[in-house]
């Protein structure tokens, strides 16, 4: 995308041959956020499937309080981690497809990532949602002074392991 594509939101119609994919508006952002969480819960039903009946309800209760105390917004680690991930690609992708092509489906979406021009597709959608395919270099670790009066300990920072930038 140009700069001024990215400026004003513009959409991206070379990714994917005969449409155009389409900047998320407030609303595909808010899904995404809920999609988000439903992969969580989800994950967290599957992992716990073979346990009994009493640890499996505690762990969806868990899961459940995990998502009161930190939702997967937009910028959070958990979002992150999810949007760059090769199981939110077809519903990111969907969403960027259906505001021009309403009629397109999530199979749809997943089999056009799975064909010849999936990898372009991919870099393009995440590109349009704000992450970038470039890593960011890790953060140099950090000197503290230590309680002990002379000595130091090294603090690691976390590094995000995809660029972002704000939403459109």
């Amino acid at each position: 995308m140009s700069e001024l594509q990215d400026l004003v939101g513009g959409g991206n119609s070379s990714a994917v041959p005969g449409a155009t994919l389409s900047p998320p508006r407030l609303v595909e952002w808010a899904e995404a956020e809920t999609e988000a969480a439903r992969h969580y819960l989800r994950t967290v039903a599957q992992a716990s499937a073979a346990l009994p009946e009493v640890v499996r309800q505690a762990m969806y209760a868990r899961a459940v309080d995990n998502l009161k105390d930190s939702p997967p917004v937009f910028g959070s680690p958990a979002f992150d981690a999810w949007a760059v991930s090769a199981g939110a690609l077809p519903f990111l992708l969907w969403l960027s497809l259906r505001k021009g092509q309403p009629r397109t489906t999530r199979v749809q979406a997943a089999e056009l990532l799975a064909g010849p021009e999936g990898e372009s597709i991919a870099k393009a959608v995440w590109d349009l949602w704000g992450y970038r395919g470039e890593k960011k270099s890790p953060a140099p670790p950090s000197q503290t002074p230590a309680s002990d009066g002379g000595a130091s300990s090294v603090s690691l920072a976390g590094a995000d392991t995809a660029a972002r930038t704000s939403p459109p």
